[in-house]
């Protein structure tokens, strides 16, 4: 019984337009905000990686940028599923 309730939840969610990507559901349109606001963030988290880069071992500041880091491949990987764009930046 509770199978075949998992198994009509997840349809439903699918009609409505969600997706499983990374071990979450993801809104349809991969949440509420735009690619616009997403990629500004995402330039925001490469800008402060870049400022990290190098820094000392075991400090707060490479956990830090072990948790930005995490979180920029994640995105990367639902926003360009297929790598690199063609004639993209990057």
């Amino acid at each position: 019984m509770i199978d075949k309730q998992w198994v009509a939840a997840i349809k439903k969610l699918e009609e409505l337009g969600y997706t499983f990507a990374e071990g979450e559901w993801m809104e349809p349109g991969h949440g509420a905000v735009g690619p616009k606001i997403t990629d500004t963030l995402h330039t925001l988290l490469v800008k402060r990686a870049d400022e990290l880069d190098g820094c000392t071992d075991g400090s707060d500041e490479e956990r830090e940028l072990a948790a930005i880091s995490d979180a920029i491949e994640a995105y990367e990987t639902v926003r360009w599923p297929k790598g690199r764009v063609e004639g993209g930046k990057g």
